[in-house]
């Protein structure tokens, strides 16, 4: 093909037809630059179908993240409501609640929840120099999911909320005699003076302080968990388009 091209050049320049020479050259530039631009295309083709392929791939990380996400909110949420059910049974009392049932309620109590996203496929995504090719509800619905749940948040809201009251709530219980083992609460010896601790009016403050605290957390969950039910509805809905 090159030398046909060759042998018309030569052609038109050993018969002194210099117009025609130029017309014809223009017309091979043309379709030398079309060659180059078809090249590209084809290029940046194959560049976009590997990369597709790859936040496909990315994605479905993601879906699987979100899953165990929603897994652990459930988790957490029940053991947010059984806290506020033991807190209700101590505030509630009445005097002739065993010993035995009231250190189950107030050990109960002994405890926090906090939860972060499970953020593997999210930091690949995160990383990848091609999302722009994911629709845009996709990717501003999951950063606004893991920005608003990230380590940095969570730890803000803990060592204002849940973890500093779980603090007050424990050194009072360690005051009145619970021994400290591990970080963890461990049965005392004398449960004789567990009534008086239900009378307390300090603890009483305690409780209800812990019950609001609870009730925040519990709203926190369900809200993390309804953005994650969401996101993993997108998700599921896009790789259903692709397929």
């Amino acid at each position: 093909m090159i030398k046909f091209f060759r042998k018309i050049r030569q052609n038109l320049l050993t018969e002194n037809k210099f117009s025609k020479y130029l017309i014809y050259a223009i017309g091979e530039i043309i379709l030398v630059v079309i060659g180059i631009l078809i090249a590209l295309s084809l290029n940046n083709w194959n560049q976009n179908i590997t990369s597709k392929n790859e936040l496909t791939q990315i994605i479905k990380e993601v879906r699987n993240d979100l899953n165990k996400d929603i897994e652990f909110l459930n988790l957490m949420i029940e053991i947010s409501e059984e806290t506020i059910s033991s807190i209700d049974n101590l505030l509630n009392k009445d005097n002739r609640m065993p010993e035995d049932s009231l250190l189950i309620n107030i050990t109960g109590i002994h405890r926090f929840t906090y939860f972060v996203p499970t953020n593997f496929g999210y930091n690949k995504l995160n990383k990848h120099p091609r999302t722009e090719l994911l629709p845009d509800s996709l990717t501003n619905n999951l950063t606004t999911y893991y920005t608003g749940y990230s380590i940095e948040r969570n730890e803000l809201i803990s060592q204002t909320g849940t973890v500093n009251n779980f603090n007050y709530f424990r050194n009072y219980l360690i005051k009145q005699g619970f021994p400290l083992e591990m970080e963890g609460l461990k049965r005392p010896k004398d449960l004789s003076s567990l009534n008086y601790i239900i009378n307390d009016t300090a603890f009483i403050g305690i409780l209800r302080n812990s019950k609001l605290v609870w009730t925040a957390e519990i709203g926190m969950l369900i809200n993390a968990r309804e953005m994650a039910k969401n996101n993993l509805e997108t998700i599921i809905n896009y790789l259903s388009s692709i397929n």
